[in-house]
């Protein structure tokens, strides 16, 4: 499970912004008799966050990121997807990876001539069997700078170190420190891992019992974040029905077309056909009943939007409510009616429907997802520029709002920030009709 996630100096972030899942103390959560009478729950009955044992926190299960265009909310969802991504390829330039995730290249913020030359840092923190990871990288175009994993077990809280290494200009290599938990032939390759290479990437490939659980989360992780990588949606949906066909036609996909019947979409079923030799060659088949009880059948393309995107996302969900990972989704109600994007976050937010504890973190611009009983007032986050264009992220529960507030309305106002400033209509008619007149 996510912890929290820091990054600075990557596209539009410049000063440091860190995103949390680490829920708010039940003390600062009653429901005034006010609000009951109003049908108002408390945070805690809208989403019970997952208890950590051992750990004095709760992690929620769903956060959502607001603000105006071009206020870096999908920037912050774009940098913790890169350092997953990263730490599976191994490297930070992968020209595939590039080719399938346009956004997963480095980029530091480059409106600051300083900052345009200095390294991107990222810091994760995860929790896999009540034991806390924590996980920091530092890196520019051409190498890592310095990469750090360590450990906290629930029992003594202790932070236990498993490797470090830091690149010394001096001597032109890596300096490393290792672990007592970190012990093994692993370390023989330290020497033979190039500049621009993550080492826990080689942990994928070696049996470290230590670290076993953070891997396995990392290998389940659906990629994407559905920025320009729809093409890799459907190619993964093709790919599991070639790596393990009885469980794709026996679990998920059933599970996947329930998703989409329920909403409303008018589907049937659906088919995929081998077209060639070729592993992955497949046609996906949208199968219709006509009003005379027969069956007709269109590829996947030829449905609306809409269709296309829940049904990438349906098999988004199954995975990740069966793996019990993560998902991270840019712009979660495009094309999605805002009925149906409130149900898929009941989903995440329902223990029933979500036992193993998956994660899910989205962007919206749909206030009405702000609306009471929805979403904590800890789960609501916003972006906006500062001054000098940066990217600024920050809870609503810095603004200690009560429980029973209009949320969606009190943002639109701009209470919170986060919202785009507009001229006022005189100024925009004035402006054009000089523009007419000139011409």
């Amino acid at each position: 499970m996510l912890v929290d996630f820091t990054v600075e100096n990557y596209r539009s972030i410049k000063e440091p912004v860190t995103l949390s899942a680490v829920a708010q103390k039940q003390s600062t959560r009653k429901t005034s008799a006010t609000s009951k009478r109003k049908g108002i729950k408390s945070d805690h009955e809208i989403a019970p966050g997952y208890h950590v044992e051992g750990w004095d926190m709760e992690i929620l299960p769903v956060l959502a990121i607001f603000g105006a265009n071009a206020s870096g909310k999908s920037n912050v969802l774009q940098a913790l997807d890169y350092l997953l991504l990263i730490m599976v390829y191994g490297i930070q330039e992968d020209a595939n990876l590039q080719r399938t995730f346009k956004y997963a290249k480095l980029d530091p913020f480059k409106l600051d001539s300083i900052y345009a030359k200095q390294p991107t840092k990222f810091e994760l923190r995860t929790i896999f069997d009540n034991n806390i990871y924590t996980y920091s990288l530092e890196i520019n175009q051409r190498r890592v700078i310095s990469e750090n994993l360590n450990y906290s077990l629930n029992t003594t809280k202790r932070t236990r170190r498993l490797f470090n290494r830091k690149w010394d200009e001096v001597s032109n290599q890596f300096i490393w420190k290792t672990g007592d938990d970190f012990a093994g032939s692993h370390n023989q390759l330290q020497q033979s891992i190039r500049e621009n290479e993550l080492f826990i990437n080689i942990l994928f490939k070696l049996e470290v019992n230590i670290v076993k659980s953070l891997i396995s989360s990392l290998e389940d992780r659906w990629p994407g974040i559905h920025l320009g990588s729809e093409e890799f949606e459907v190619t993964s949906i093709k790919a599991m029905q070639y790596v393990d066909a009885s469980k794709f036609q026996k679990k998920i996909a059933p599970q996947a077309l329930k998703i989409v019947q329920e909403f409303d979409t008018g589907l049937s079923r659906i088919e995929i056909k081998k077209k060639s030799d070729d592993l992955l060659d497949y046609n996906i088949y949208a199968i219709h009943n006509t009003l005379e009880g027969n069956e007709i059948s269109w590829t996947l393309d030829e449905e609306s939007l809409g269709t296309q995107r829940l049904f990438s996302l349906a098999f988004r969900i199954v995975i990740t409510l069966g793996a019990g990972s993560l998902t991270i989704v840019d712009e979660l109600g495009a094309n999605i009616h805002p009925n149906i994007v409130k149900s898929i976050i009941r989903m995440f937010q329902n223990p029933k429907t979500n036992p193993k504890n998956a994660q899910l973190i989205f962007t919206s611009h749909d206030n009405t997802l702000q609306r009471n009983n929805l979403l904590r007032r800890d789960q609501i986050w916003f972006t906006q520029k500062r001054p000098d264009h940066s990217t600024e992220l920050y809870p609503l529960t810095d603004f200690h709002v009560r429980n029973d507030l209009a949320i969606d309305k009190a943002y639109l106002d701009g209470r919170f920030g986060a919202v785009p400033f507009l001229p006022s209509d005189e100024e925009t008619i004035l402006q054009g009709d000089e523009e007419c007149q000139e011409s």
